[in-house]
């Protein structure tokens, strides 16, 4: 008699992606969210967020970077390889990260000249990135 998990495994090979357990690398945080953090951050920076996306029935730039950078980090959660921390405080790491890298490159610019960034983070706060001024909370 042919056992459930041997028909699984013969017939659905894709249906599990580590069929001898867990993946051997960490999963706290998740490297998928930190680069999909860092990335949607750098884009939230550089491009305007309340632009309402023509033809989408008020869909904003920013509130679709915010869905991007989320189902990234969620869509590891079914394959069995995160939990749902993994990527909510990987997307925060990432952030983190992106916001720092933000900050050297103004540090870099020799121009006199008033800049910086300004985005909001994904809890929802709003930050201005200047060149030496810029500290990220500790936590």
């Amino acid at each position: 008699m042919l056992s459930i998990e041997f028909v699984l495994l013969r017939f659905t090979p894709g249906l599990h992606q580590n069929p001898e357990g867990s993946p051997t690398h960490p999963s706290y945080p998740a490297g998928h969210a930190t680069i999909a953090g860092a990335c949607v951050t750098v884009l939230k920076a550089y491009f305007d967020e309340t632009y309402v996306i023509s033809g989408s029935g008020g869909l904003t730039i920013g509130g679709e970077l915010n869905k991007l950078a989320s189902n990234i980090a969620l869509g590891r959660n079914m394959a069995g390889v995160h939990w749902r921390a993994d990527g909510d405080d990987g997307l925060v790491v990432g952030e983190k990260i992106a916001m720092t890298l933000l900050e050297d490159e103004l540090r870099m610019v020799t121009e006199s000249a008033d800049i910086g960034f300004g985005l909001t983070t994904f809890d929802g706060n709003f930050v201005t990135i200047d060149p030496g001024t810029f500290q990220l909370a500790a936590g």
